[in-house]
């Protein structure tokens, strides 16, 4: 009787252990865990976001404050002398009338013979004595004013002619402000402005140059004026 009990009673306990053997080997889930990890895992990926959108950001800046924007800047680099008049196209008024004919070398054709149209119209004596290639103090003196005249309408043509010419081309590159894509190509234009400025500014120096110059023929003529007439009283006595 006793065999036949244990046997039913082992016959009951071993399916219970087999069926809590199986169940030992199911994975528990903690929730508890569960969310942790999950939090973390969103937390991290929300960081990769916020990195990957610092980097686009910093690329983004690095390409708008580097590079070559030379076409954005490039249409400004004329203003001031690129498609007129230039002071530095004049020669040495010394050199302007070669041989009693004037010679105004690489100057813009119309501007020279403007300059040469007024300068034959004043009708001048080629020299105070009436001989060629006279050294008399005189002579010299006159053929370096009449220069200095040649010159000097020369500056004021050209110069009137740049005046419209310059206005014309900053006001348009005034409009064009504003209008670049990225602060480099603003700095550039605001760059190439100011260096269209100085240029601009050096060409107002010039005329001031050509202004002096003349001047100081003047200045000289009267001298040996003074000069010729204390020689001729001297003479005299």
């Amino acid at each position: 009787m006793r065999s036949k009990a244990f046997f039913a009673y082992v016959a009951l306990i071993v399916p219970a252990v087999a069926v809590s053997a199986a169940r030992a080997d199911v994975p528990v889930i903690d929730k508890t865990n569960y969310a942790v990890a999950k939090q973390t895992a969103e937390t991290t990926d929300k960081i990769l976001d916020t990195n990957k959108n610092i980097l686009t950001t910093v690329t983004d800046t690095l390409k708008a404050v580097t590079g070559d924007r030379a076409s954005t800047a490039s249409p400004m680099k004329d203003l001031a002398i690129g498609n007129g008049f230039s002071v530095s196209s004049v020669p040495s008024f010394d050199s302007l009338i070669k041989d009693g004919v004037p010679n105004f070398g690489s100057m813009s054709g119309d501007i020279a013979k403007t300059a040469t149209v007024f300068i034959n119209g004043l009708q001048l004596v080629k020299s105070l004595s009436g001989k060629e290639n006279s050294s008399f103090s005189g002579d010299k003196s006159y053929e370096q004013l009449v220069n200095a005249v040649l010159g000097v309408s020369a500056m004021i043509n050209g110069s009137q002619q740049a005046i419209e010419t310059r206005k014309s081309a900053f006001e348009h590159a005034g409009s064009q402000i504003g209008t670049s894509q990225d602060i480099k190509g603003s700095i550039d234009q605001n760059t190439q402005l100011q260096v269209q400025s100085g240029l601009t500014l050096n060409e107002m120096i010039g005329v001031m140059n050509g202004a002096v110059t003349s001047l100081q023929v003047e200045n000289q003529r009267r001298l040996t004026d003074i000069s010729n007439t204390k020689k001729t009283l001297s003479y005299g006595n």
